[in-house]
């Protein structure tokens, strides 16, 4: 799972069964946060807190980034700091990196960027010259697909040694579902949003259909056809032109009941 230069107590960090792991309360304490944080916000909202969270509660971590995967397509969702999105953008634009190969491969990945033979070359060249010089990706699993990326950058490689390892590890694998559902949230509210949708824009065309059939005296079917070669003859959706003719209708018959009054109330 790691980088083969990382010397032998990052390798450690990494592999340690992490219900051995005992964490400072700090840590502790933002675990639990995350846990307590709500799931019916968007995904980029919930993400947000998370990462400003861990940038907070790590030292030595100058960004921290979650990227999320939807088709193979990966796409940071949120950064604490714009060197993570920098670095993020630079490896979609290069199609390689550790955040990358962690997609590909469903393992993290840490790169000490100050070592002699590195991995990924072309992204430590990047980060040497934004003052990062170490990284890590995690796998964001749901199930056994990978729903999204937890990667940090550091400025110093002994940052990620301990519990900054233990602690993004622990992170990615709390996140991991809530990420997936707090996404699955999000298109179920998406979902209900455009069916509504659909449903007033129907109420609007049987009305439409309610008026072309009282003024033209036809069936139904007639008025749809009549609603569908206006929306042809004007390049305009059904639901525009249905608008238009209530809209329409609404007018005269107010212009109707305005003159009633007025006749009612005039010289008698």
């Amino acid at each position: 799972m790691h980088d083969p230069v990382l010397d032998g107590s990052v390798a450690a960090a990494l592999d340690a069964p992490l219900e051995a792991v005992s964490f400072p309360p700090a840590v502790a304490a933002a675990l639990r946060t995350v846990d307590r944080l709500r799931l019916d916000q968007p995904v980029g909202q919930y993400l947000q807190h998370v990462v400003d969270l861990v940038a907070e509660t790590l030292p030595g971590v100058e960004g921290v980034s979650v990227a999320l995967v939807d088709r193979r397509k990966v796409v940071s969702a949120a950064f604490s700091a714009p060197v993570a999105a920098l670095l993020d953008e630079r490896q979609y634009e290069a199609g390689f990196g550790p955040t990358l190969a962690v997609v590909a491969s469903g393992e993290g990945v840490v790169v000490d960027v100050t070592a002699e033979v590195a991995a990924f070359p072309s992204f430590v060249r990047v980060a040497g010259r934004h003052g990062v010089r170490a990284a890590a990706s995690f796998p964001l699993r749901d199930g056994e697909t990978v729903v999204g990326v937890l990667s940090l950058y550091c400025s110093t490689g002994q940052e990620l040694v301990g519990h900054a390892l233990t602690t993004a590890r622990e992170l990615a694998d709390r996140l991991a579902p809530a990420v997936a559902d707090v996404a699955r949230y999000s298109a179920a509210v998406t979902l209900a949003e455009q069916l509504g949708e659909a449903m007033r824009s129907r109420a609007v065309i049987e009305q439409a259909k309610g008026v072309v059939m009282l003024e033209e005296g036809v069936d139904p079917d007639a008025a749809w056809q009549h609603l569908s070669r206006a929306s042809q003859r004007t390049n305009t959706k059904v639901h525009d032109v249905a608008a238009g003719i209530v809209a329409r209708a609404q007018q005269a018959s107010g212009r109707t009941t305005t003159g009633t009054d007025d006749a009612a109330v005039g010289p008698g």
